[in-house]
């Protein structure tokens, strides 16, 4: 009897592990500090493309953090853009997305570039791609007017890039909760959970002509365009922190 009443016990620990282990759980976002900066080893890591990242939330909004060391993976992304995909439905589609920044070779659209021909500012500085990583634009998101906007907007979605002193790119996207459509459990205990995707390396698309791209990163008119495919990473089952 004994022995069946360990077993009993063993298992339904080991349930309520496995449980809790589908879930990707969000940090508390403390002081409400948009340069909140993060600590190294509070980063999970994406080895398939050479990067770090981490999600925290306060009641207002959710944080990304990426950090880049591979200066490869960062001219990719300072060059042709980065992009947020937010998914409701636990479904690994491309329908709605955060697109920053767009790429220095996409800021002045996507027939042509908006660089000078001698690549300089008019005050002579030199432009660099990440002095053109200023602009966000939103992909599939209905009930916004504006498509491309500032990155320093303070009331939307708002990004920001920039070098440490060690050559690392640091990546912040801020997501206001109100501008996506989480939907709250039915057991009052927060937000469903849902899914980002971080996209790097892939062609802008247009709003509402965006494929239903899975994990297979790549397919399409990217690959046939593009001498080396994007990158994209999935994180699933996202559940918001509550509290702190």
């Amino acid at each position: 009897m004994k022995t069946v009443t360990i077993l009993i016990l063993f298992f339904f620990c080991l349930n309520i592990n496995v449980r809790k282990g589908k879930f990707f759980l969000s940090n508390w976002h403390e002081n409400g500090n948009a340069e909140l900066n993060v600590p190294s080893d509070e980063y999970s890591f994406f080895k398939k493309g050479k990067l770090y990242y981490f999600l925290s939330n306060d009641n207002d909004n959710i944080y990304i953090d990426i950090k880049i060391e591979d200066s490869g993976i960062q001219n990719r992304i300072l060059k042709q853009g980065l992009t947020i995909w937010v998914n409701m439905d636990s479904k690994l589609v491309k329908k709605m997305g955060i697109r920053f920044p767009i790429g220095s070779q996409n800021s002045g659209g996507r027939k042509k570039p908006n660089m000078p021909d001698n690549n300089m500012n008019l005050d002579g500085s030199l432009i660099s791609p990440l002095s053109l990583a200023n602009t966000v634009e939103l992909i599939g998101f209905s009930n916004e007017e504006a498509r491309r906007f500032p990155a320093d907007n303070a009331d939307n979605f708002r990004g920001l890039v920039k070098y440490d002193n060690e050559g690392t790119l640091h990546y912040k996207m801020i997501v206001p909760i109100a501008k996506i459509p989480v939907r709250n459990s039915k057991e009052g205990i927060g937000a469903m959970p849902f899914t980002f995707g971080i996209e790097y390396g892939a062609l802008p698309v247009t709003n509402g002509s965006q494929g239903q791209g899975s994990g297979n990163a790549g397919a399409g008119s990217n690959t046939s365009q593009n001498s080396i495919p994007p990158v994209l990473l999935w994180i699933k089952n996202i559940k918001l922190a509550t509290d702190k």
